[in-house]
């Protein structure tokens, strides 16, 4: 066999192992990706808003310019311009995992995991962050902290549930979904919607106020258990 032939034989199993294995996003589920994870990096300018009055026109960073001078920012440049650069750089990362998808370039999981999800994890913990300091409160308080944490990772779970295999480490394996393939797609789906859209709602919570964010764990946890209550009286209903 020449080796154009065995490159070309290796390059369609790549190809269809990408797809067999899940490495591939469908066109809706990258849509609603990069729609969630920019309402995300948008996320701290509600903080931002919230605490306008309290944060000074120019706020001294502490870090260093080249000018050898205090590198300031101005307030509007806190609340709006930082968390609108994280939208962008996401738009761009989405969409180069997109166009590399297309072109069947498939990155490391480590590179499609970071591409997805790291703007909306800087954006969330360190823009968000900025503005709670600016304002003169604790970047990271666990008020705050904790339900940006456990939203994120509810997101991320969520995209998981989007298109899951029957084979995938992680996935919802209730003994009422057993031989049902189509209950189990449509559990999943549920969960993936269901966790999504609480995860997101829980870092809006807690840019909204640190109460708001308490409340926001105890969302966490009842979308956790929401698919089994769904998925179970559906089952229920077919019997």
């Amino acid at each position: 066999m020449s080796k154009k032939n065995a490159a070309q034989i290796d390059r369609e199993t790549e190809i269809q192992s990408a797809k067999i294995f899940g490495k591939h996003v469908s066109e809706e589920k990258g849509k609603v990706l990069l729609l969630l994870t920019l309402l995300a990096c948008a996320a701290p300018a509600l903080a931002g808003v919230r605490l306008w009055n309290a944060i000074p026109e120019i706020y001294e960073t502490g870090l260093i310019g080249a000018n050898g001078e205090d590198d300031s920012l101005p307030r509007w440049a806190i609340v709006f311009v930082i968390p609108a650069l994280m939208c962008l750089l996401n738009f761009l990362c989405h969409n180069q995992l997109r166009m590399s998808q297309k072109r069947m370039v498939l990155p490391k999981a480590h590179f499609r995991l970071v591409g997805r999800w790291g703007f909306p994890i800087i954006s969330v913990l360190f823009a968000g962050g900025l503005v709670r300091e600016a304002a003169g409160l604790t970047a990271l308080a666990m008020t705050y902290l904790t339900p940006c944490v456990l939203g994120l990772g509810l997101m991320i779970l969520g995209a998981n549930m989007y298109d899951c295999k029957e084979d995938s480490l992680v996935s919802l394996n209730f003994s009422f979904l057993q031989n049902n393939p189509i209950l189990r797609k449509e559990v999943h789906r549920f969960a993936a919607w269901a966790w999504l859209l609480a995860g997101l709602a829980a870092i809006v919570m807690a840019m909204l106020s640190d109460l708001a964010g308490m409340i926001a764990c105890v969302v966490v946890v009842i979308a956790l258990v929401l698919p089994w209550f769904y998925g179970r009286s559906k089952a229920v209903s077919t019997l």
